[in-house]
């Protein structure tokens, strides 16, 4: 019995904290793709919780974005 498969490249790319794409910058302004936000109705001993994961790297923003994102496109160009 023989399995067969296609491995294709993926029309996505996932940007991490460091990354070059990663950062946003305008003429005027830098931004990062992506953020944590924590609701305001959220409890303070889960906000605290959140917090602390995020001091310690345990949890990170990351984005992921199409490769032919005109704004990762050009990001990716610049460099």
């Amino acid at each position: 019995m023989s399995i067969n498969f296609t491995v294709s490249e993926s029309p996505w790319v996932t940007l991490r904290r460091g990354d070059p794409s990663f950062q946003l910058q305008g003429p005027y302004t830098m931004a990062t793709r992506a953020s944590i936000e924590i609701d305001v109705n959220c409890p303070p001993e889960y906000r605290a919780i959140i917090t602390q994961a995020h001091k310690q790297g345990w949890l990170s923003a990351v984005a992921t974005v199409p490769k032919d994102d005109p704004t990762y496109m050009w990001e990716t160009l610049k460099r």
